[in-house]
């Protein structure tokens, strides 16, 4: 991403190794935490904010490409686990320090790269540093980037005609759950179709081998049987009853990361 004219960089650094990430939008940062102050009835005095410390929040968005998916996959496979991000935003370089993951969307519009966007948290131990002169400054080196093919998504083996948008989320809370928006033209012979799921296959890069299957999805509400003789558009929201499972399938490796 270029900011008057230089490059900026955004890097994810976890068990000694740094990956760096195309930058598209990143908004991690600290804000203040306190408490509020009445004014005092009568007087003109507004309410005041107490501050008594920092947090760090936020998020970052990235492309997924072959060099970074197993990396970004691996933060959602133990959100707990802490990581590094090391930003150079062009008027200021930072280290966010021992970071976790709170939860993410992953999401592709037909024939345009799948994005995710990753929201993170602090812990006890997070801080904010300087880069030293010890920090590596890694640009990120352009890779084939994934795109989502509409036509390419299997419901229960059987291939959808067209699902034009997609939107995968995430929330990691006592127990992790997952939500996935459907977006497609409304087809009397596929859809409305109230029935579960079994298994929703969406490839991410067939050239690669990598794909993402989505176990057990439940529909959310109804969708209404529209006689229209125009092309309808719509969308259905299921819940993740089960499991979400990345495939990696190549000549260079074989791996599987379950959510």
């Amino acid at each position: 991403m270029m900011i008057q004219g230089k490059s900026c960089t955004l890097t994810v650094a976890k068990d000694g190794y740094y990956y760096p990430l195309p930058y598209s939008e990143e908004t991690i940062r600290q804000a203040s935490k306190g408490y509020a102050l009445p004014g005092v009835i009568g007087e003109r005095n507004r309410e005041k904010l107490v501050i008594t410390g920092k947090t760090i929040q936020g998020c970052f968005v990235t492309r997924l490409e072959y060099q970074n998916v197993l990396a970004l996959f691996l933060l959602l496979f133990s959100p707990d686990d802490k990581f590094d991000v090391l930003t150079d935003r062009v008027a200021s370089k930072l280290v966010y320090k021992n970071l976790s993951t709170d939860k993410f969307e992953l999401r592709a519009d037909n024939a345009k790269p799948f994005y995710l966007k990753l929201e993170v948290k602090e812990n006890d131990d997070s801080y904010v540093t300087d880069w030293n002169i010890t920090t590596p400054s890694l640009p990120w080196d352009e890779d084939r980037t994934f795109y989502f093919d509409g036509h390419n998504v299997l419901a229960d083996l059987k291939k959808l005609p067209l699902v034009y948008r997609f939107e995968l989320n995430g929330i990691f809370t006592e127990k992790s759950k997952y939500q996935i928006t459907l977006y497609f033209p409304l087809s009397t012979e596929y859809f409305p179709s109230q029935n579960k799921i079994e298994k929703l296959t969406i490839q991410l890069d067939p050239r690669s081998g990598v794909s993402l299957d989505l176990y057990d999805l439940q529909p959310v509400g109804d969708m209404t049987d529209i006689n229209c003789a125009d092309t309808v558009l719509c969308f259905q929201k299921f819940n993740i009853l089960s499991n979400v499972v990345l495939n990696i399938r190549n000549e260079e490796q074989n791996t599987t990361v379950v959510l």
